[in-house]
């Protein structure tokens, strides 16, 4: 080979070496040898063909070979002497580097490398890349001195240079990221190191290099646009950062690529990226502009992102600049939030733009506050979805005020603003203090000097103390708002401002206060004190107070208010209107209604212009400040979920002292929120120490949980730790308790039902809730939230949907967490949620997603769900509504109406849809016309694969739109085209997903034995083109009909329609009629392509049983379903698996899926549609392909045939039937002799109807035929046949009875209305009679003739078939209707207005008004009146029932004289009561039948209407009559329990009793509103029931009677009526019971009833002590005076309340001053009456006189005889001598006598309270006289006054010191302290003054307690007590703080 020209030596050379291949490099002696056969010369090897070599080097990095055509010259260089030839598989790149080096040492590596611009270069690999690296190390050692800026800028070979920046980027971004070479980097090598901690990447990306992105944005200009987007979205990826900052500072112009990858990223930092801190302000730096437009679309996407922009804009430190940014709505925006922070002057701002900007800016100003106000008005709307941040009332007053200084503006502007200024007073009532607006005597927000607030205050003091009359105060303010003294004018403007400001709290004054206000309220509009705005709020707050329920502290308020102005009210004619409106105004005071009528009235309609109110007044009268500010009780709906339950302590008034941090704390909280990350956690949480005090809690709490943890579930393990790292336990308490309450408002919200947003609200909360619970190892307690019982509400309640995720979420969140060691399986409280959520996976019907749900829970558990054994909680409940199956997720088509769509086609979810079915369809007339079938057409193959799609769209003819314009049905086909192109896809492939998955697991697990894979292959292609089709056509239904309406509009209108001549109702037709059809076209589509997919996932299985029989003929077992369940074994055998695969019956399950269609019913036409001949009679001669419109003929051809021989067959016998029926006289089946021939006919018929084929269809046709028989033959006979086919129909086919019923109810056809077939069919149980009713009420409506004939026909028949009260229950609304027709003139025909009347007289409640005349009880007048009761429960319990229903019933008693008549009424009621008395016992003793309580519920709600709805015949009173009717009906009760106690005595049953009154007291709640305002004195009158039935009166009603007292309805009620005043009632029913209660508790051992009535008086007890504490201390001395000394702790449970606005001090602390307590002081109440105990033998006179002279001395010599019973029959049967009431009340009278007398003393400079006087003589003189049981009697009443720390207590304390101090006898000590211990010993709770005194005693050295060791240690046992207690006591003294 000649040596090589310079010019061509590289292609020479390259060529040359690629010819040889990758051994030509494989030594340097080889290329050296290769450069002199080539000619190689430093002269001709340059740059370029050193470039040449490595592109084919690149070009052939892999898989290349030799060319066999140059064996020669190979052999002539590689088989030279002295060449070592090794074989080689790839270039060595620098061998051949480093010879060209030795070649030519001039060769800049640069130039080569820029050579490689080639268009042959294209780096493909990795490989290729290694040929460029490795050849560049030869000649560069260091690698980061890589030239490769060669690769940037413009080259000639794009492609070549973007393939090798691809690889480079991805395979060695070294190259990049540390190449020392790059000199424009985008964030400086310097900075980079200083922020490597924050941007770890800036050292490994290879992206920051600007000179990088500046060449991939060139080259994305051309057509590798696609290539470059792809490494560009990668960095965007990898090092967002570097490609923001990159792009700021291109300098060349934007591209396509710049544009879409800019704003996204821009957007991600100023959202709250973590490393935004870094980027933001380099980006404000780099590239304002673009800043400024990325805060610009994010404002503009979302407005309310306003916080996030200001907190950029400080971070970047750039408010100034961005401030000045246009658009002005953006900037005034961002400058009203700024300063609310305190970062702008807005005043100055807005002045200086105003002073530079004029009209514009104005202008900006005015639209900005109108578009505030506008969100801020439709901030409660649910439809409202503009979110911005509201304004404060500052921030508006500032804009109000500066705009109105602005001169001059221009009148569109000036305009502009008056309207703007009232639309802000509307919104903002608070901008009264802006003083271009009102008087600025109103409003929030408003302050003055403080001597101004203290002389104001010191006028209102003196008004309310009654120093200043009203008159005065109005002549006062007049002169002070007149006064030219401005100190006088802010008087007057801060009176009028705090007595608006206090309406919020006029609910809480007393009534005297509450007088006073009101009066001078009025008296203030009367004198036109206030005018102006402040006139119109006053006139408002007026308003919303009498629109207050009447009897409300406000409703008395504005009726005295409105009596002082009432003269003005002729001046407001809007504001009467107003009034007029008022409900219950009408009624409360009729007499101010009248007088405002009057003056509307008198007006002439044209009013004065001045006496209108002006539009600032008008404004305030309208706006809604009132009923915001207003703190007003609302009515609460019931919850759905009760299972949750919020602890209301957390959220009572005196709990905490919560409040909302001010603006400036929030918006420095809200900052740390916003910018928390992992990176800063540490720093935040310490900030947010410092600011978040424990008062704000709250607010932080609701903030957190619906701003940030409900809907950021990522951020929740964030969250978690950082409140973690705040240390708050009370934080964290609330947080929890804030979390309850957000779960419970979205649980009972019936939004979250169809709301998919509120339901993932919820399953976040779920979450987080389980984060901070469970995932704590922390439970969910139940009081909080029962979740078994949550999910058993959602079950009842149709709520599934909404509970089931919510409580996967939260039961995850237990196996999540690794920390998490509790709650997981096998946890019990899980394993029991668990086993409920399998029993409603298996048995509930749940639909997919929910099942998924618990799928998802039981994988996250490592559980399987079919392992869980399921509960049987679900099963054995009664069936659910169809409404409540829908939220289960009933999946199958729903049956519609049968036949009454217009055009006739049938409305189901199955394939043979759009009218083909009805080909089989027979009507019930007697013409033989065929509904016309669909014509057939050639094939178009355009969907789907489907043919002749057109000729199957049904057109309806009543339509003249087509028949006008025949091209538009060319429209709806390509509207039905699109849609099912549209819906296709997705639908198919979700469809065909579902079903595989579904197939594939059974038919493998029900296949497992089975060694024919065509078998199985059969059975898997039944199943999921079954399953894919039917789920495909359900799930499309709802998404084509609405895409084939839009299509269809959309098509219209572009052929001329408009939206107002768009004929609406043809589109509706025209959808409903074809909807089936394409959705059939879904199901062929998706049942076909479902085939191959579940052949390819069995293939496995198929090649597996091939195999298996090539192997051996044995039994095939499939070894992996076996390995991975237990459950074949364990199944029945039936249904297990048996060796040789399934049986013919159990196969039967897979062949059954091809009947689904075929089985498919169809819906009979209506009565005018269907046709009348044979019903085998074939379309248009085409018998078969009218019913398969798709062409899906039929594999059953033969069953086709046979169905058309078998409705020929009936028929045939049919009309056999009906000459047979009309030949023979006998009226009854039962009565025809045997055999006969209508017998052996309907043998035959039923053979007939009992055919297999295709039963619900057939079914339907043969009711056709007979249901037409029983319209058109009036034979009783055959009537009664129809009934008996028609019922066993029924039961072959479930559907029938639907659509017998929905055609008998609801098409219209005149025919129906057959007296005699339609008893017919109520008899034969096919139609209810209150269905019936229902429907022929709302017929009747419409004043049909026909109808109400036929109605009072069909009653008077049944009134002569049945019991008349039936009837009337039965036909309730027909008869309401009726009445009403009857009522109007000319609306009820004569003829049916005299049989309604003969009808109605036949009634019992009509009836008995004769009886009613006479005061004879007769059997007749019983009879009547327990037919009236029957008459009463019926219609109580009847399923139309209502209240509207009740009230009727109970006119109508009224009406009747029932309860006029004085010798009737009673008799009634006892009638009642022993009805429902025998009503139970009967139901007892026969328990088959109807529930046993039905009659007393009845009666109890008989009794509440009978109450609500009486009035005075008299007319005088109708409370008074109310309660007097009350007291007589309770009469009534009370003598019939009384004698049915005396009559049964051991027999006695109290249930019927208990239940009534627990009933009663029920419905009373119930209606407690519809009863005021004596609703409290009706319970009143309950308590005088309850103490006539005490249990010393009547021992058998002892238990029911003491769950009555203790009634939620009826203590509590009691107990919180207004001023205590009925606390006497309930005193008195609890002395009843402690008084029957004693005898027994004194017995030395307690029977079981004994010992169960005990245990509930302690719990009634208890409730009392922890919710009416007060109630026990008020009647303390009654309660312990009646209770056995024995009964220590419940003596101790009433001693120890104490009133629950008290803190009791730690009575163990030392050095404890008892006496320095600011309440010992003070006296307790005490409402016990405790003197009239010492009137006998004037005792009291006694007592009184010794204290006050101290004389005479023999007073006290006889007083131990004075207290002793009187006569031996009394001590005997009090088994003791003394009188111990006597002695309670003597103790304490004698206190109280002291305690006055020392006060008086101590007042004068007097001695203590326990020096020697007159009391302590008498206390002193009976320890010494009493003997042992009358001193221990008198230190227990002492006892029982040591309780909470008051002046009783503490003189009772000093008195039993004193006594044990000064006692000269050991034993007065020793019963001292017996009294003390023995109440010390029990369980707790003591009494507070009890322990006080011993522990004195115990430590004080002054009693030397432990020095009287005769009664402590006189026995091992007490010692041991003593030493236990003292003890007890010094560990409690040593704990207890210092």
């Amino acid at each position: 080979m000649s040596a090589l020209d310079a010019s061509s030596s590289g292609a020479k050379l390259a060529q040359l070496m690629q010819a040889l291949g990758y051994n030509a490099s494989s030594s340097r002696e080889i290329v050296r040898r290769l450069f002199n056969h080539g000619g190689v010369t430093r002269a001709n090897l340059t740059n370029a063909v050193v470039a040449e070599v490595l592109v084919m080097m690149v070009r052939t990095s892999f898989g290349w070979d030799r060319d066999p055509s140059q064996d020669a010259l190979a052999m002539s260089i590689f088989k030279s002497e002295g060449v070592n030839l090794q074989r080689s598989t790839s270039w060595n790149v620098e061998i051949f580097v480093d010879c060209a080096l030795e070649v030519n040492p001039d060769l800049d590596w640069f130039t080569v490398l820029r050579s490689l611009d080639r268009p042959d270069f294209h780096i493909t690999d990795a490989q290729g890349l290694a040929i460029i690296l490795n050849a560049s190390k030869a000649v560069i050692k260091d690698a980061y001195q890589f030239p490769i800026t060669a690769f940037f800028g413009k080259w000639e070979n794009p492609p070549g240079q973007l393939s090798f920046i691809r690889q480079a980027v991805q395979s060695v971004p070294e190259l990049f990221s540390l190449n020392q070479t790059i000199t424009k980097r985008v964030v400086p090598m310097d900075v980079a190191a200083t922020a490597r901690q924050l941007l770890p990447s800036l050292v490994t990306q290879p992206f920051n290099s600007l000179d990088l992105i500046e060449t991939l944005v060139t080259l994305s200009d051309g057509p590798l646009y696609t290539e470059v987007k792809t490494i560009l979205d990668y960095g965007v990826q990898q090092a967002p950062e570097l490609m923001l900052l990159g792009f700021a500072q291109m300098t060349i112009p934007w591209n396509t690529a710049m544009k879409e990858l800019t704003p996204g990223l821009v957007m991600l930092f100023l959202t709250g990226h973590p490393n935004s801190t870094f980027v933001l302000p380099r980006l404000w730096q780099y590239n304002q502009n673009l800043s400024i437009s990325g805060l610009l679309h994010m404002y503009t996407k979302d407005p309310s992102s306003l916080s996030r922009i200001l907190d950029v804009a400080q971070e970047m430190r750039a408010l100034s600049a961005i401030l000045e940014t246009r658009p002005f709505s953006f900037s005034i925006d961002l400058a009203a939030l700024a300063s609310r922070r305190d970062y702008l002057n807005l005043e100055k701002w807005l002045q200086d733009h105003l002073r530079d900007q004029g009209d514009v800016f104005v202008l900006a100003c005015l639209d900005f506050l109108n578009e505030k106000i506008n969100v801020q008005n439709q901030r409660g709307d649910v439809a409202n979805t503009k979110r911005s941040i509201p304004l404060s009332v500052d921030v508006v007053a500032t804009f109000l005020r500066v705009l109105h200084a602005h001169t001059p503006l221009t009148p569109a502007n000036a305009a502009y603003l008056k309207d703007v200024s009232s639309a802000c007073l509307q919104t903002y009532p608070r901008l009264a203090n802006v003083p271009t607006f009102g008087e600025g005597a109103v409003g929030e927000g408003i302050s003055f000097p403080d001597d101004v607030e203290e002389e104001a205050n010191s006028y209102y003091e003196r008004i309310y103390k009654g120093e200043l009359s009203i008159s005065q105060v109005m002549d006062l303010l007049q002169n002070f708002k007149q006064s030219q003294n401005q100190r006088e004018v802010d008087i007057y403007k801060c009176m009028v401002h705090n007595l608006f400001d206090e309406y919020k709290f006029f609910a809480r004054y007393p009534d005297k206060e509450l007088a006073v206000t009101s009066v001078l309220f009025g008296a203030m509009i009367q004198n036109q004190i206030v005018s102006s705005r402040a006139l119109g709020m006053a006139l408002r707050y007026v308003l919303d107070a009498l629109r207050q329920p009447v009897g409300a502290r406000l409703f008395k308020f504005g009726i005295q208010a409105l009596n002082q102005f009432q003269a003005r009210l002729g001046e407001w004619p809007q504001y009467c209107s107003l009034l007029l409106q008022i409900s219950h105004l009408y009624q409360a005071h009729p007499d101010i209604v009248e007088y405002i009528k009057t003056l509307q009235r008198g007006v002439d309609g044209n009013a004065n212009p001045a006496e209108q109110l002006n539009a600032e007044a008008s404004l305030a009268l309208n706006s809604n400040v009132a009923i915001e500010q207003a703190e007003l009780p609302k009515q609460e709906e019931a919850p759905v979920f009760t299972a949750l339950r919020v602890d209301s302590v957390l959220d009572s008034p005196g709990r905490d002292q919560s409040e909302v941090p001010n603006e400036a704390i929030q918006d420095k909280i809200l900052f740390i929120i916003n910018n928390i990350s992992v990176a800063n956690i540490d720093s935040k949480a310490v900030e947010m120490k410092d600011i978040l005090k424990e008062p704000h809690h709250r607010w932080f709490s609701h903030y957190f949980l619906v701003k940030r943890a409900s809907i950021e579930p990522n951020f929740h393990s964030l969250y978690i730790d950082f409140l973690d790292m705040l240390e708050s336990k009370n934080l964290h308490r609330r947080i929890l308790h804030e979390t309850y309450s957000n779960i419970k408002v979205l649980l009972n919200s019936e939004k979250t039902v169809t709301s998919s947003q509120e339901r993932s609200l919820l399953k976040n909360l779920g979450t987080w809730l389980g984060l901070i619970t469970l995932a704590k190892n922390k439970p969910i307690k139940h009081k909080n939230l029962a979740v078994k019982d949550l999910l058993l509400e959602g079950y009842d309640s149709g709520r599934l949907i909404v509970v089931i995720p919510f409580v996967c979420k939260v039961l995850e969140q237990g196996s999540k967490n690794a920390k998490s060691k509790v709650f997981k399986p096998p946890n019990p409280w899980v394993m029991a949620i668990m086993k409920l959520l399998a029993e409603l996976y298996h048995y509930a019907d749940l639909k997919l997603n929910l099942k998924f749900e618990i799928e998802v829970l039981s994988k996250n558990l490592k559980l399987q769900i079919k392992d869980i054994e399921p509960t049987n909680l679900l099963r054995n409940r009664p069936a659910k509504s169809a409404e409540s199956a829908n939220q289960f997720g009933a999946k199958g088509p729903s049956l519609t109406s049968s036949g009454i769509g217009a055009s006739g086609s049938l409305q189901t979810g199955d394939v043979n849809v759009a009218g083909g079915s009805n080909a089989l369809a027979q009507g019930f007339a007697n013409d033989a016309s065929a509904l016309s079938a669909h014509p057939s057409a050639g094939g178009d193959e355009s969907i789907g694969g489907i043919p002749n799609l057109a000729a199957f769209i049904t057109f309806n003819p009543n339509l003249p739109i087509f028949n006008a314009q025949p091209s538009l049905k060319r429209i709806v086909y390509i509207a039905i085209d699109r849609a099912i192109r549209e819906i296709i896809s997705p639908v198919v492939e979700r469809s065909v997903t579902i079903a595989g998955i579904a197939t594939r697991e059974l038919v493998i697990k029900d296949f497992a034995l089975e060694n024919d894979e065509n078998r199985m292959r059969k059975a898997a292609h039944l199943m999921v083109s079954s399953l894919a089709g039917s789920l495909a056509s359900v799930s499309s239904r709802e998404p084509l009909r609405v895409s084939m309406m839009s299509h269809l509009r959309s098509l219209l209108v572009q052929n001329g329609f408009t939206e107002q001549t768009m004929p609406e109702q043809a589109v509706y037709i025209i959808v409903a009629d074809n909807l089936d059809l394409a959705c059939s076209v879904l199901e062929k589509a998706a049942a076909e392509k479902a085939l191959p997919d579940i052949d390819e996932a069995l293939q496995p299985s198929f090649i597996n049983r091939r195999q298996h029989r090539t192997r051996n003929n044995g039994p095939f077992y499939d070894m992996s379903v076996f390995a991975s369940s237990r459950y074949p074994s364990n199944l029945p055998d039936p249904l297990r698996l048996k060796a040789g695969g399934l049986s013919g019956q159990q196969l039967r399950v897979y062949e059954d899926f091809a009947r689904i269609n075929a089985n498919a019913s169809p819906v009979p036409e209506p009565l005018d549609k269907l046709p009348r001949g044979g019903a085998g009679a074939a379309r248009d001669g085409r018998p078969d392909q009218a019913r398969h419109p798709l062409g899906q003929n039929s594999d059953e051809e033969s069953s086709q045939f046979s169905a058309q021989q078998f409705i020929e067959k009936f028929s045939q016998a049919i009309n056999e039937l009906e000459t047979q029926v009309a030949q023979t006289p006998t009226a009854t089946l039962a009565s025809l002799p045997t055999p006969h021939a209508i017998q052996n006919l309907l043998r035959d018929i039923s053979t007939v109807i009992m055919s297999p084929v295709n039963r619900d269809e057939m079914s339907l046709l043969y009711a056709q035929k007979i249901m037409q028989l029983v319209y058109n033959n009036e034979t009783p006979l055959m009537r009664e046949i129809c009934m008996l086919l028609l019922e066993k129909l029924c039961e072959i086919s479930k559907r029938l009875a639907k659509e017998i019923k929905e055609w008998l109810l609801y098409h219209d056809d005149e025919r129906k209305f057959n007296v005699s077939a339609t008893i017919a069919v109520v008899q034969a149980k096919l139609l209810s009679i209150p269905e019936l009713d229902m429907q022929l009420s709302r017929l009747m409506e419409t004043g049909r003739t026909t109808v109400i004939e036929f109605t009072v026909q069909l009653i008077e028949q049944f009134m002569a078939s049945e019991a008349p009260m039936s009837v009337q229950n039965d036909f309730f609304n027909s008869f309401e209707v009726l009445n009403r027709l009857a009522a109007a003139p000319g609306k009820l025909p004569e003829g049916c207005a005299k049989r309604l009347n003969a009808v109605k007289n036949r009634l019992p409640l009509f009836s008995v008004k004769d009886l009613t005349t006479k005061d004879i009880e007769t059997a007749s007048l019983r009879e009547h009146l327990a037919a009236l009761f029957h008459d009463w429960v019926r219609t109580f319990y009847h399923p139309a029932s209502n209240e509207k229903s009740h009230a009727f019933f109970i006119q109508q008693l009224q009406q009747q004289g029932i309860l006029r008549a004085e010798a009737i009424s009673p008799l009634f009621f006892r009638v009642c009561t022993e009805i429902c008395m025998d009503a139970y016992n009967k139901a007892q003793a026969a328990p088959g039948l109807p529930a046993p309580f039905q009659a007393v519920d009845a009666f109890a709600r008989l009794i509440v209407l009978l109450v609500r709805y009486h009035v005075d015949p008299a007319g005088v009173d109708n409370n008074h009559a109310r309660l007097n009717l009350t007291a007589k009906i309770l009469s009534i009760i009370v003598l019939v329990l009384v004698h049915s106690h005396e009559q049964q005595r051991e027999h006695f049953n109290q249930r019927p009793f208990f239940r009534l009154f627990s009933t009663l007291l029920n419905d009373l709640s119930m209606f407690e509103w519809d009863l005021q305002p004596i609703y409290i004195q009706i319970l009143s009158a309950v308590s005088n029931t309850f103490h006539t039935l005490q249990p010393s009166f009547l021992p058998g009603f002892t238990f029911s009677w003491l769950q009555l007292v203790s009634h939620r309805f009826f203590m509590p009620k009691l107990l919180l009526a207004e001023n205590q005043k009925f606390w006497p009632f309930f005193q008195r029913l609890l002395v009843d019971l402690f008084k029957f209660l004693g005898p027994f508790l004194k017995q030395s051992e307690m029977s079981d009833t004994t010992r169960l009535l005990y245990r509930a008086t302690l719990r009634i007890l208890l409730v009392l002590l922890h919710d009416f504490p007060e109630f026990l201390c008020d009647y303390h001395f009654s309660f312990v005076d009646v209770i056995p000394h024995m009964c220590i702790q419940l003596r101790n449970l009433i001693l120890s309340a104490f009133p629950r606005t008290m803190r009791l001090p730690d009575p163990f602390t030392p050095n404890l001053k008892v006496d320095l307590l600011p309440e010992i002081n003070q006296p307790p109440h005490v409402l016990s009456d405790y003197t009239s105990g010492l009137l006998r033998n004037n005792l009291k006179q006694d007592v009184d006189a010794y204290l006050k002279s101290r004389g005479p001395s023999q007073f006290l010599n006889d007083l131990r005889g004075r207290l002793l019973l009187t006569g031996p029959a009394s001590a005997s049967s009090e088994s003791t001598q003394y009188n111990v009431s006597t002695i309670n009340a003597l103790v304490l009278y004698i206190g109280v006598q002291a305690i006055a007398q020392s006060q008086n003393k101590g007042a004068q400079g007097g001695a203590s309270p326990v020096s020697p006087s007159a009391p302590m003589d008498i206390f002193q003189q009976l320890a010494v006289d009493l003997d042992t049981e009358g001193r221990y009697l008198l230190f227990s009443a002492i006892a029982n006054q040591l309780r909470y720390p008051n002046s009783h207590t503490h003189y009772f304390s000093c008195v039993l010191l004193y006594l044990f101090a000064e006692a000269t006898q050991e034993v007065i000590q020793e019963q001292i302290t017996r009294v003390l211990i023995e109440r010390l010993v029990v369980n707790r709770p003591h009494p507070y003054g009890l322990l006080i005194t011993f522990i004195e005693l115990i430590r004080n050295p002054r009693y030397n307690f432990w020095d009287h060791t005769n009664f402590i240690r006189c026995a091992p046992e007490i010692e041991r007590l003593f030493a236990s207690v003292a003890k007890s006591i010094n560990q409690s003294l040593m704990r207890s703080p210092q």
